[in-house]
């Protein structure tokens, strides 16, 4: 059980009080995008002032969380254009509001009445259910943790418009999660399966849960688990070794037998080596770096292990559209809005690194123009309404719009960083051949292109 006295203090969040370049241009893409985010909104009649986005069924609550970070960063931006949209800041509040409560009673902390509804724009057997996945396992129970860190950030951004009641459903959400992973030690995995995104997810869900609930008697103790699982995100095998200090120990210790990437930084997944699983090493620089910030904590050390070295392995791989080459293939699809250009914008920002400044801009440019070809949406809307990815009904990738608001809330947050390379130099700097032996390949980035050998230098 928790007690509102177990809730944070904050009042407002720590918030720049003004844009900047980067953050003016992810909130124009979210401008043009609210009134699709309206157009799929629904009410949900089971509870007073709920309302969900996308049918209101999708996994992990995926088809709702996103569009109300969104619609709340929107609302708080000096420089939102309510006139040019149409959309008032508190409807978006309202509407954000919405969401978060129907989130809060469909979770497995809720009521047991109630459930999502019995049909929706999703795979047909999460409607009618909760989510939360409580009892279906590690890896479906800790992917909640983005979508729950995401709420907690909402709360903490219209904290002045969250009602009691709200405020401590959330608070039960985030006790719910703390008290499945808050001592749980990380789990490990390189070949074949790397652990690389379970480690990031409940690293994110646990870093809401400590600040959401800092006074909470629990608090430090998930902080130094949460911290355990930020640094084996990117752990290798060589860091059994390393005896040097990180935080209050050494990375060897914090190392012990979890390692979740190859001795050359990269991540293999699904049997093969994926630049999308590799990158979600680095993400979290922006999504539980994020979250301390709104805060006002530091980001700890333990957040930034071996994310330097992952990220030049994905930065050797981007190609000009912005995209980091799938070098043994691809089962996804994967488009600059959904994250990959993180890694680009956490490197610019804490390493300084010129050319990821430039990378991370030929990604944004492509989801720009990519958007305005789409009419402000994500994706075109016949095809979304007609296809069927290998996993969902198109029309649920919309949501991908939560990674553009990402993005606005991390530059808003830490500012653009550091000043892009000009395009010009850009290819002559990154140009090399890069031998990989563990991931199992040869790239060659060269003035004409690129080449990729499977196997290695013999």
């Amino acid at each position: 059980m928790v007690t509102m006295s177990d809730t944070t203090e904050l009042k407002a969040p720590f918030l720049p009080a003004e844009e900047n370049e980067l953050s003016r241009r992810y909130l124009r893409m979210i401008e043009k995008w609210i009134p699709t985010g309206v157009e799929y909104f629904q009410e949900w009649p089971d509870r007073p002032n709920c309302g969900h986005f996308f049918g209101g069924c999708h996994w992990y609550g995926g088809e709702t969380a996103p569009p109300v970070e969104t619609f709340a960063l929107a609302s708080v931006s000096p420089e939102y254009d309510e006139t040019g949209v149409g959309v008032s800041r508190s409807d978006l509040q309202r509407m954000a509001i919405m969401g978060l409560r129907y989130l809060c009673f469909t979770h497995d902390s809720g009521p047991p009445d109630c459930v999502r509804p019995l049909e929706g724009m999703g795979r047909p057997e999460i409607c009618g259910t909760k989510w939360g996945e409580r009892g279906l396992g590690f890896f479906k129970e800790s992917q909640c943790g983005h979508g729950i860190s995401l709420l907690g950030r909402v709360c903490l951004l219209l904290r002045d418009r969250i009602d009691d009641e709200t405020w401590m459903m959330m608070a039960r959400v985030h006790a719910d999660y703390a008290g499945r992973f808050g001592n749980m030690a990380p789990k490990s995995g390189i070949y074949v399966d790397t652990q690389m995104e379970e480690n990031a997810w409940t690293s994110n869900g646990l870093t809401s849960c400590f600040l959401f609930l800092e006074r909470h008697e629990g608090a430090a103790e998930w902080e130094a688990t949460c911290r355990r699982w930020m640094y084996s995100t990117c752990a290798t095998p060589q860091d059994a070794k390393d005896r040097g200090t990180v935080g209050r120990t050494t990375a060897g210790a914090l190392a012990g037998k979890i390692f979740t990437a190859l001795p050359d930084y990269w991540a293999e997944n699904h049997g093969m080596v994926h630049p999308n699983y590799t990158s979600s090493g680095v993400r979290p620089l922006t999504s539980a770096g994020a979250q301390l910030k709104l805060w006002g904590r530091e980001l700890p050390p333990e957040l930034f292990w071996n994310r330097r070295r992952v990220y030049e392995n994905l930065k050797a791989m981007t190609d000009g559209s912005g995209y980091a080459q799938a070098v043994q293939g691809m089962d996804w699809h994967y488009l600059p809005t959904t994250g990959i250009d993180t890694p680009h914008s956490a490197a610019a920002v804490f390493f300084d690194d010129p050319d990821a400044a430039a990378l991370l801009r030929r990604g944004l440019r492509n989801a720009e123009l990519r958007q305005d070809g789409n009419g402000g949406r994500m994706y075109d809307r016949d095809f979304a309404e007609r296809a069927h990815d290998q996993q969902d009904p198109m029309i649920m990738r919309e949501v991908t719009i939560g990674g553009v608001a990402h993005q606005y809330l991390f530059h808003r947050l830490f500012g653009p960083g550091a000043a892009p390379t000009p395009e010009d130099e850009l290819e002559r700097r990154l140009a090399a051949v890069r031998e990989y032996p563990h991931a199992g390949f040869v790239h060659h980035r060269h003035s004409k292109g690129r080449l990729r050998f499977p196997g290695g230098i013999p």
